[in-house]
């Protein structure tokens, strides 16, 4: 009993040992297990300096009213005397362009010679006559207009004989259709037929029959020794010859079966005799339509050769005014055909070089860029609506590398919708390039507006945070506690004075060193416990 009692107060002692313990422990790990619950902050102390209100973007460099050089005609080029960069004259020379003659005059050519030769085999292939030939030659409406009257009497007179045809192929066929009478004649051939073939099967029993009645008396004839044996043969053969008798005789057969094979033959005379016999009134119409179709078959050659007449006079006509206007073409491109050598139309700087050496080029493709001098150039730049409002034309902007871009001058010339994204309110600032080493397809950034100026506080742009009662920052303050720090975000209220891309000065009743959150792993408002990264 004793022991069990000992027992009891140990197991007692040891659950308040593991108690204290877990007590002892979550007393000082509460501030660790308590900041995991937190959002870890990232922050910075309030600064003074300047902040500069430009406007920055980049845009590219384009001329106003370049000048494509182009030829009129394909060519191959031999050289090219230019590059990008290159400033030119009047007159100087910027390509030089192989001999022959150009990929226009040479299809043209190819063009007009096809076309005679499709003249000559259309000609030929249909056989037309030298009347047609003539009149095509001379345009000859008169000739088409005459041959078009006739070829209207020609189709009245070619449909009055088909009408004419076709009756009778009517006629023909009621005629046809007409069924002659052999109904009696075929029931004739078929009891005939059926009395042959009975006769037949008569005949072919009594040969049978005559057959073994023959054996049995043979086998009869030749017993000697036993009479029992050669009567039952005998009586065998008496009853077969009564079945023989009472079928017929076989002569008797015979000649039912020459008869019924007559009978039919007269029969089957008869029915072929009365089918193939034709009607007067068959004849006759065999005979208009011979006629008729003759006179359809005239009517139609006629038709033909007259419609082929005309068809081939428009036809030559058609290919002869194709011949001259090729012919023409062919001409006129050789007349106008260039040189060899493409050169400059006015004064300029070359912004693009198009083709090399060796390279067909197209008619009217452009085969170089030319800025002509007195001209100039332009640069666009995107930019929000509230940006804009801060530029007036005549502000000058000034590129990011000015040291590189020594005296390139920048200047507002147009300020203008982003059509190309109506939806978004973005304006276009076009702004005029001048200066001495420009070159089209330069990209360039450019700051245009308000200069700098200092503040005295000044904040990332990722701490100034805002809501329906106006814009605050939140700044951290801390509270010592018997286990550690703890850290508060306490709001303050403030007025943004100035800002750019990446900060904003502000106007508040702070002394100007205190921390400012900027981000935190997840949100944080006024209020919120806080922890900082190790």
């Amino acid at each position: 009993m004793k022991k069990l009692e000992g027992n009891r107060k140990d197991w007692i002692k040891n659950i308040l040992i593991v108690f204290l313990v877990i007590l002892l422990l979550l007393t000082f790990f509460s501030n660790t297990i308590m900041n995991y619950s937190l959002a870890e902050v990232s922050s910075t102390y309030i600064t003074n300096g300047s902040i500069s209100t430009a406007i920055r973007g980049t845009g590219t460099i384009q001329s106003v009213d370049p000048y494509n050089v182009t030829i009129s005609e394909g060519r191959k080029v031999e050289s090219v005397k230019i590059k990008k960069g290159d400033t030119v004259a009047k007159g100087d020379v910027l390509f030089v362009l192989e001999e022959g003659d150009s990929t226009e005059v040479t299809e043209a050519k190819k063009a007009y010679q096809t076309l005679l030769e499709q003249y000559d085999t259309t000609i030929i292939d249909n056989q037309i006559s030298s009347d047609v030939i003539t009149a095509a030659k001379n345009k000859d409406e008169d000739v088409l207009a005459q041959k078009t009257a006739l070829l209207e009497q020609r189709t009245a007179l070619l449909k009055q004989k088909k009408d004419a045809l076709d009756a009778i192929d009517a006629q023909i066929s009621v005629t046809g259709a007409t069924v002659v009478d052999t109904k009696a004649e075929e029931a004739q051939l078929e009891a005939a037929n059926t009395a042959l073939q009975a006769a037949k099967d008569a005949l072919d029993k009594v040969n049978e029959l005559q057959t073994k009645l023959d054996a049995y008396l043979s086998e009869a004839a030749q017993i000697t020794d036993d009479e029992t044996k050669k009567w039952e043969l005998i009586d065998k053969a008496v009853a077969l010859g009564n079945e023989r008798d009472a079928i017929g005789d076989a002569a008797t057969l015979t000649a039912n079966i020459k008869a019924y094979e007559n009978q039919i033959t007269s029969i089957n005379k008869t029915i072929e005799e009365k089918k193939k016999q034709p009607t007067e009134v068959s004849a006759e119409l065999a005979y208009q339509r011979a006629i008729a179709n003759n006179e359809y078959t005239q009517a139609k050659e006629s038709y033909d050769e007259l419609s082929n007449e005309i068809k081939y006079q428009r036809q030559l006509q058609d290919l002869l005014d194709q011949i001259d206007d090729a012919k023409s073409k062919y001409e006129t491109l050789e007349k106008k055909a260039i040189g060899t050598e493409v050169k400059a139309p006015a004064s300029g700087t070359i912004t693009a070089v198009n083709v090399v050496a060796g390279e067909k080029v197209e008619a009217e493709s452009a085969m170089a860029t030319i800025q002509l001098s007195g001209k100039d150039y332009t640069l666009e730049m995107s930019v929000t609506k509230e940006q804009a409002a801060r530029v007036k034309v005549g502000d000058v902007g000034q590129a990011s590398s000015s040291w590189y871009y020594s005296d390139m001058v920048l200047t507002v010339s147009a300020i203008k919708n982003d059509t190309s994204n109506p939806s978004s309110g973005n304006r276009i600032i076009v702004f005029t390039v001048t200066g001495s080493d420009i070159n089209v397809g330069q990209s360039v950034t450019v700051s245009v507006g308000d200069k700098s100026a200092n503040y005295d506080m000044i904040v990332p742009n990722t701490a100034i945070r805002e809501d329906k009662n106006g814009t605050y920052i939140l700044v951290i303050t801390s509270k010592s506690t018997p286990l550690g720090n703890r850290y508060t975000a306490t709001r303050v209220d403030v007025t943004k004075l100035a800002s750019d891309d990446t900060n904003t000065a502000i106007s508040c009743g702070l002394q100007g060193y205190e921390s400012v959150i900027t981000t935190a792993t997840k949100p944080v408002s006024a209020g919120d416990l806080v922890r900082l990264p190790k």
